[in-house]
């Protein structure tokens, strides 16, 4: 069977192809502009993130170097403790051997010469009125005070007794200490002076400043 075929003049499909030619073209157009939009966001984000993880990685570091800041300071406060708890053990050790007599001394202080004679009270509270004004060491005739000497003992025809050995006067006080502390402890008014003077006849002291004293361990 043969058909018969009207003969085109061509214009119908040259519509057809320009039609699909420009929906292609609008499709790639619109594909493109998807792509670079989700590009910059994306690239945006990304930016973004990093900016903010450096700054928490940036947070981080100061946090942690604060933190080893704080222990740092701890760690010295601590050795400063250690330090002032050894320098303290360290200076009761240096006064227990001025206390023991064990070491040679010397420093500033004063010497109280006292040319009338006293009894044993009077010795005694002197000493007393010396280390309460910060007295470091007091010699008596050259007899120092320490934790071996026995004490001030009153004989029976009133003389005293300092290790066993009879003190009788000029009586000398060495005291190495603060000069005007020692000299203020003991001659403030109403002070220790003022009643030894009241209290015996024609009482002759001479009080002295030394800038240095010297006590050997004899």
């Amino acid at each position: 069977m043969k058909f018969l075929h009207k003969k085109s003049d061509g214009k119908p499909t040259w519509m057809i192809l320009l039609g699909l030619t420009g929906m292609l073209l609008g499709f790639l157009v619109i594909t493109q502009g998807r792509y670079f939009t989700n590009y910059v966001e994306t690239e945006g984000r990304d930016s973004n993130e990093n900016i903010f993880r450096k700054i928490q990685v940036l947070k981080t570091g100061n946090d942690e170097l604060e933190e080893e800041i704080k222990v740092l300071n701890e760690q010295l406060a601590d050795l400063d403790d250690q330090t002032l708890s050894i320098q303290s053990i360290e200076n009761e050790i240096a006064k227990n051997k001025i206390i023991s007599g064990n070491v040679d001394i010397f420093g500033p202080g004063i010497e109280l010469q006292i040319d009338t004679e006293i009894n044993d009270i009077w010795f005694v509270d002197l000493t007393n009125e010396f280390f309460a004004a910060g007295a470091e060491a007091i010699a008596i005739n050259k007899i120092r005070l320490v934790d071996s000497v026995s004490g001030f003992d009153a004989l029976p025809n009133g003389q005293v007794m300092l290790n066993s050995i009879i003190l009788k006067p000029p009586y000398k006080f060495e005291v190495i200490g603060d000069k005007k502390a020692l000299q203020g402890g003991i001659e403030n008014p109403y002070g220790i002076i003022d009643k030894m003077k009241t209290t015996f006849e024609n009482f002759s002291y001479t009080l002295t400043e030394k800038d240095r004293i010297d006590m050997v361990i004899k």
